[in-house]
């Protein structure tokens, strides 16, 4: 059975910080959904109501134009360890673009081991709803470790 609550309890937070890959899912009026798996940067929840992620370059910017459109977006993260789990956080979100002193400020506070100048932008998200449901229905799945991303990075970025 699903259980909500109006903030990000921190046992939640916890777990959803832990994952190494989780969902981001956008939409706007007239425009299908989008659905992103998330990895590199983990997700940073800076409290109760309020996360932040580092994008990276990718295949496209879909989920920066729905929210730069006023789109809701929910993301989503899963257990696949021992203990199951599936938990939800719906919310509002915008973009932080490069440049600004927003962006060096969130990126500095939050993602001081990565080199910021990598990122896109950073999407804010204030979370007005948190689900959390069983998860027996995911696989159990052993995590072997993070992709190299060092070629795609060299190729991108001439280096």
């Amino acid at each position: 059975m699903a259980k909500e609550y109006k903030t990000i309890p921190e046992k939640l937070a916890r777990f959803a910080m832990e994952q190494k890959m989780f969902f981001i899912a956008t939409a706007v009026e007239g425009d299908d959904v989008n659905l992103s798996p998330k990895g590199v940067a983990p997700l940073k929840v800076i409290d109760e109501k309020s996360v932040v992620y580092a994008d990276y370059h990718g295949s496209g910017n879909k989920t920066a134009e729905h929210l730069m459109a006023g789109g809701k977006a929910t993301l989503m993260f899963t257990s696949f360890g021992e203990e199951p789990l599936i938990l939800r956080f719906f919310c509002r979100g915008r973009v932080v673009a490069r440049g600004g002193g927003e962006f060096e400020r969130l990126a500095l506070e939050h993602y001081p081991e990565f080199d910021s100048a990598r990122f896109r932008q950073l999407f804010m998200f204030e979370v007005y709803r948190v689900q959390r449901s069983c998860g027996y229905g995911t696989p159990l799945m052993e995590y072997l470790s993070d992709r190299s991303v060092r070629k795609y990075f060299r190729e991108l970025w001439g280096e």
